[in-house]
């Protein structure tokens, strides 16, 4: 089934299952099978490109399932509380897809609401309202990231915004 594995992709995968339980995570079959299937790709770039689409499919399944900006006619729930509480600042439409830097949307935002690049440092990103809410994601609390990539790459990848996945591979790379 899988190849053999080399000591450092067995300690991953070992650590990866150790946190799950950790976690009483109800689904650990499932997910040891998609490290299963990351592991069993040898080459490095192959694999952590892999690993960053899987991440990004899983923060969009996660922010659209559980509707967690609360988007309605394009203004998310942050915005639509200040313009409630009448604060005229920060009130944009397409929430923190707006850049504040160039008084414009991300030129990577298409018209339906979604994004035309995959970038996890902005799917991750959650704004003060949200996370007083109690949503609050890092690199680290994913299972598919935190035994993958080392602190300088989940550092660089936390912190880029607006620009598109292969030049956020070549920074992960270059870290690695």
């Amino acid at each position: 089934m899988s190849i053999k594995r080399n000591k450092k992709d067995e300690r991953i995968y070992n650590k990866t299952k150790a946190f799950l339980e950790k976690k009483n995570d109800s689904n650990i079959e499932e997910k040891m099978k998609v490290i299963d299937k990351v592991l069993d790709i040898e080459d490095k770039e192959e694999r952590l490109s892999y690993l960053y689409d899987l991440i990004c499919d899983y923060l969009d399944n996660e922010f659209v399932q559980k509707g967690i900006c609360e988007f309605s006619c394009d203004i998310c729930a942050r915005r639509r509380n200040m313009i409630e509480k009448g604060i005229k600042k920060d009130t944009y439409k397409n929430g923190c897809c707006y850049s504040y830097m160039k008084k414009r949307d991300c030129p990577n935002l298409n018209k339906d609401g979604s994004c035309k690049i995959k970038n996890i440092g902005c799917k991750l990103f959650t704004c003060s309202y949200l996370r007083k809410k109690g949503y609050r994601y890092k690199l680290n609390d994913l299972y598919l990231a935190r035994y993958f990539f080392n602190f300088r790459q989940k550092f660089y990848i936390e912190g880029t915004f607006f620009v598109p996945k292969e030049e956020i591979m070549k920074g992960i790379l270059e870290r690695g």
